[in-house]
């Protein structure tokens, strides 16, 4: 598993992270910190969080997923 550290940039400046809730809330805690120490008056995040129970997956497990269905789908 990997930890709340790992994250990953994505489209439109969107990171992910992943983690236990403690880790992910603990990064998100940081970053606000980091943010108002250097001068950001206001600072606003918003979370979509998703948990499961099945089966292990990571977020790039899930886009090297979505990307090998669309490279199937391209050489259709």
């Amino acid at each position: 598993m990997s930890s709340a550290s790992d994250m990953e940039l994505k489209a439109l400046e969107t990171p992910s992270a992943e983690g236990s809730w403690d880790e992910v809330m603990r990064l998100i805690g940081q970053a606000h910190t980091m943010l108002h120490k250097k001068g950001i008056m206001r600072i606003q995040t918003d979370i979509r969080v998703g948990s499961r129970i099945d089966k292990q997956q990571t977020f790039r497990d899930k886009v090297t997923a979505v990307n090998q269905l669309l490279n199937t789908d391209e050489e259709k």
